[in-house]
């Protein structure tokens, strides 16, 4: 579409070759006209200013660290060399501090710093990367891996995972976090009041059980009644009344034809069976809870004294080829779908998750663990809509046409396209309407 000829100089730039640069973007910039430029290029264009973004914000990571050596925050009346560069690129401190540590651990992670190097990904997730990277160096080729194909929220998943998987001490890691916990009130520039709260994961899993019976009410009332907000906006309402009220969880689950009875407060861990025995846990044993990640044994016990726990101990029941005739699934069956995370397997969305027969009950006439998937609604949707198939192991599978060849989502692919009267919630983390038994 466009023949552009560039002059390759050899060796490393020049702070004259930097400076020239600046001058031409700042011209090319100033005079972009988005209104003149033909529909038809108009994807070539952002795609190109997109590229550009993340080379010059790779180029301001990696030269962090030089600019933090060359002491001109000192010169610029700064109290650090982090407040300097958040004032210089209009970020908050606590980023500017993460960049100037990324840039600093760049010289021991080569793959990092060319991927960097080449725009292959962004500064957030160049941070999230190096930081994993500090803790666990083998996990660097698989979280470059994964910053390349899929979102930010799953590449933070799995580089919190690989820093837990490489903690030597996760009992004296537990109480560091701790002692960290926290809970901050401020009011921002919108009239709002914020509420941060900050515990260990293990802690805020049981807050996240208490709490998904009333949202879950809360949401299925609103949809009953003809109200459409996001999930968000369902989960504020029902912390705010518990916080109010200070009553214990009364509320039944929310009535839907399609859900089986369960328990209204669920947090399922995973375990082996030896290091359970054996009170410690060795490496690569497991010890996690769904959905959070790797765990302290200790945090485990203290939740095992609680009813709100399901434990899947690998050594246990074998699970993998639990059948039945019927259509609905199992106690067992549904712990261990539970046990993969909670989260569509397709996009990774954690919001009003199915569990759907990949093969079909009208087909199979069974209920097994290898034939169950979990879907949003969204996956669950255009999977029935334009006939997909299903392939690849869980946590990594994907959709086939029905000739066998890869599917790809094209960007008005929406569910509410063809049902007007649906809305698409936004992304969240809040689990409402989570497993709930659909076709």
């Amino acid at each position: 579409m466009f023949d552009i000829v560039l002059g390759m100089a050899r060796g490393p730039a020049t702070a004259a070759e930097v400076l020239e640069l600046l001058a031409h973007a700042r011209d090319v910039c100033g005079r972009l006209e988005p209104d003149t430029i033909g529909l038809h290029e108009i994807e070539a264009v952002f795609d190109s200013l997109v590229a550009c973004q993340r080379l010059t914000a790779g180029a301001v990571t990696r030269t962090a660290a030089r600019y933090d050596e060359a002491g001109a925050w000192k010169r610029n009346g700064a109290k650090s060399a982090a407040d300097d560069i958040a004032r210089k690129t209009g970020t908050g401190t606590s980023r500017a501090r993460r960049k100037l540590s990324t840039s600093k651990r760049l010289g021991h992670q080569t793959g990092t710093d060319q991927a960097l190097r080449h725009g292959d990904v962004s500064d957030d997730q160049a941070d999230d990367v190096s930081d994993a990277v500090a803790a666990s160096p083998d996990s660097e080729e698989e979280l470059l891996d994964s910053a390349r194909r899929e979102p930010l929220h799953q590449l933070r998943k799995r580089a919190a995972a690989a820093r837990a998987r490489a903690d030597k001490d996760r009992e004296a890691t537990r109480r560091r976090l701790h002692e960290q916990r926290c809970m901050r009130r401020w009011n921002d520039a919108d009239g709002m009041g914020n509420l941060l709260l900050r515990l260990p994961v293990d802690e805020m899993a049981e807050i996240d059980a208490a709490l998904k019976t009333p949202i879950d009410k809360a949401f299925a009332d609103a949809r009953n009644a003809g109200r459409f907000e996001p999930a968000e906006a369902y989960a504020a309402d029902v912390a705010r009344d518990r916080l109010l009220a200070n009553t214990p969880n009364s509320d039944a689950a929310p009535t839907r034809r399609s859900q089986a009875v369960r328990p209204d407060k669920k947090v399922i861990a995973s375990i082996d069976l030896a290091a359970l025995n054996r009170g410690s846990v060795h490496d690569g044993e497991r010890c996690e809870i769904a959905g959070v990640g790797p765990v302290s044994l200790t945090a485990l016990r203290a939740l095992m004294s609680d009813a709100v726990l399901a434990l899947v101990i690998r050594d246990g029941v074998d699970i993998i080829n639990v059948t039945h005739l019927g259509r609905q699934v199992t106690a067992h069956q549904r712990t261990a779908l539970e046990a993969r995370g909670g989260a569509c397997e397709f996009c990774g969305s954690t919001f009003r998750v199915e569990i759907d027969h990949i093969a079909g009950w009208a087909l199979t006439h069974t209920t097994t663990i290898d034939d169950l998937s979990l879907k949003c609604w969204h996956c669950h949707d255009r999977k029935t809509r334009l006939g997909l198939r299903e392939t690849g192991p869980p946590g990594n599978r994907h959709f086939l046409h029905p000739d066998g060849t890869p599917w790809r989502a094209p960007p008005d692919d929406r569910p509410d396209r063809d049902h007007p009267d649906r809305e698409e919630p936004a992304e969240t983390t809040v689990q409402a309407d989570l497993f709930t038994l659909a076709n």
